[in-house]
């Protein structure tokens, strides 16, 4: 199940190379074909200006190309031509995405997660009504489906649309399969696979830089990913229904039949199954099977720990995002900087693994948060004007993005054990809901710095630092049973 996270990473990080930071220029209009590019460029852009969205009028250039400048009117490029160096096609030279349309660059990554949000509350609440097996498969068929009319998208309104639908999809896969993990395993195991389940994301970024690298071309990276995405299919044929679903919602037979594959796979005799499954407490039948997000805002105790969990997540993913943008103004390979974000991110998360099972939840949480505070903080005094201490700052941004990386995991794990059965999908795709409104607004933080520097760096270190006082309402779960019933959870503290 961990290695269906490599198309999340994929889709999530994709912007990154779909429109990568790209020179261009204006293009020459026929009348001035005699000229070189170059001599185009000197006698058509004002030298104050960084790109070339506004020219000197070609019509009195073509006349009188001598005249002093300051009494040429400027007007608007109608064609731009791209730098193709690093990138053959991107969606920036594609669809014209610069000057007074370079935001839609922006737009284009909130469409992506409001649509990866919308994704996991549709199917958070379908999965939790009709299992989890079948819709995780539509999330598939839908992301693989997105993805290929996204590479043949012919305009940018129509681009967004089928984007939409791709992250749609891909909301669906993220909060089900998180879910599969958390339900088919228990004792000691539900520490370490959801939490193993995190680490294909990173991996995920190295394919992602490296499959780039190698394409250079935004269609055909987009349909590479798709055809890749559809072999996730194959879990059909092997993937059981979780087992703790069909108990929760009464569906005692099924669940026997899934335990009695569960023991034949992993060569085990445990006696009679069906007598096991006997002695478990049965569903009450005043017990609601399907909770909606705003069940759990009903009891006080539940209330208080969704809301804790939400503000958790959104400094979380405020924090993540725009530390994982802010890395691009200390390195300058895009490549490079994708694939050390993502290998970083492995020893984060095996990090993370080690802690959780030796002091728990709160205390990982802390700890990873404690430790990113300290590291941006180091960034933060060691200016980037000062080159030699460049290396320094890549140091505490490795270990900084770790730190990070390490948080997610277990801030997945803990969310997922604080919630009832019969509500876990709504709830933690309710709750992590909030990480995905962050990264919206996460490329605004990012942008301050042209304004302030060190701003989004200084935001981040008092982000991170809160957060750490945020947790300590929380109960423990370590070495817990995971709830079942929304009575169960009320009880939990």
């Amino acid at each position: 199940m961990s290695l269906i996270k490599l198309p999340m990473a994929w889709y999530q990080l994709n912007i990154i190379f779909m429109a990568p930071p790209q020179q261009f220029w204006c293009a020459k209009p026929p009348a001035f074909e005699k000229y070189t590019d170059e001599e185009w460029r000197k006698i058509s852009v004002p030298v104050i200006m960084e790109y070339p969205c506004l020219i000197f009028d070609p019509d009195i250039l073509l006349i009188a190309p001598k005249m002093d400048r300051h009494i040429i009117p400027l007007v608007a490029c109608q064609k731009f031509v791209y730098d193709k160096t690093f990138f053959k096609r991107t969606l920036t030279s594609d669809f014209g995405l610069v000057c007074t349309k370079r935001w839609y660059i922006n737009m284009s990554q909130c469409v992506m997660m409001t649509g990866i949000v919308v994704g996991g509350l549709v199917f958070g609440s379908i999965a939790d009504k009709y299992g989890r097996k079948k819709p995780l498969m539509l999330a598939i068929v839908i992301q693989a489906t997105g993805s290929y009319l996204v590479s043949f998208a012919p305009y940018y309104w129509t681009f967004l649309v089928v984007w939409f639908i791709l992250a749609f999809g891909c909301g669906g896969i993220a909060i089900i399969s998180f879910v599969i993990c958390m339900e088919v395993v228990s004792g000691r195991w539900r520490t370490y696979i959801p939490v193993v389940y995190q680490l294909p994301f990173g991996l995920g970024n190295v394919v992602l830089a490296l499959l780039s690298y190698w394409l250079r071309d935004w269609r055909k990276i987009e349909f590479a990913l798709a055809t890749v995405s559809l072999i996730y299919l194959l879990y059909w044929f092997w993937l059981p229904e979780s087992p703790r679903w069909l108990l929760a919602v009464g569906k005692y037979d099924e669940a026997v039949e899934v335990f009695k594959k569960i023991v034949v796979e992993n060569k085990r005799d445990v006696g009679d199954i069906r007598a096991i499954v006997a002695l478990l407490p049965k569903k009450k039948k005043n017990d609601k099977l399907h909770l909606q997000f705003s069940d759990l805002m009903k009891s006080k105790n539940m209330r208080r720990k969704t809301i804790i969990l939400s503000l958790i997540w959104f400094f979380t993913g405020l924090s993540y995002f725009t530390f994982s943008q802010y890395l691009g103004l200390i390195g300058s390979s895009i490549f490079l900087l994708v694939s050390m974000s993502g290998i970083i991110s492995i020893p984060g998360g095996l990090l993370c693994l080690f802690i959780l099972a030796k002091l728990g939840r709160k205390t990982t949480l802390n700890l990873f948060q404690i430790l990113a505070t300290v590291c941006f903080f180091a960034i933060y005094i060691f200016p980037k004007e000062d080159a030699k201490k460049a290396g320094i700052r890549l140091f505490f941004a490795g270990l900084g993005f770790a730190a990070i990386a390490g948080t997610v995991p277990a801030l997945y794990l803990y969310t997922g054990e604080l919630f009832p059965t019969v509500g876990r999908n709504v709830g933690v795709g309710g709750v992590t809901t909030f990480a995905r409104i962050a990264s919206m607004i996460a490329p605004l933080l990012v942008h301050l710095d042209v304004y302030i520097p060190g701003l989004p760096l200084l935001l981040v270190i008092f982000i991170s630092a809160g957060q750490i006082f945020l947790v300590f309402p929380l109960p423990e779960t370590r070495n817990k049973p995971i709830p079942d019933s929304l009575e169960e959870a009320e009880q939990f503290r």
